[in-house]
């Protein structure tokens, strides 16, 4: 079984999503134990920046289908 280029990508990028909104999750959870506001604002950059990555798989996936890349 082989692994494309494409394949790769959208599994490393759903990847760093995954381990993301962990982050996110778990200081939006510190903050509220803890009350400093660098932890949440770390904390919803990264949310943010998860939910923007899955914007940008959306595209990539789209343009690849279009151009007919397997």
């Amino acid at each position: 079984m082989t692994l494309s280029l494409r394949r790769f990508h959208e599994v490393f990028v759903l990847a760093a999503i995954v381990v993301g909104e962990m982050f996110g999750a778990w200081a939006i959870y510190t903050f509220v134990e803890t009350r400093d506001l660098l932890i949440l604002g770390l904390g919803v950059f990264t949310l943010v920046g998860g939910v923007a990555l899955c914007g940008y798989v959306m595209v990539f996936e789209r343009e690849m289908t279009e151009s007919g890349v397997p």
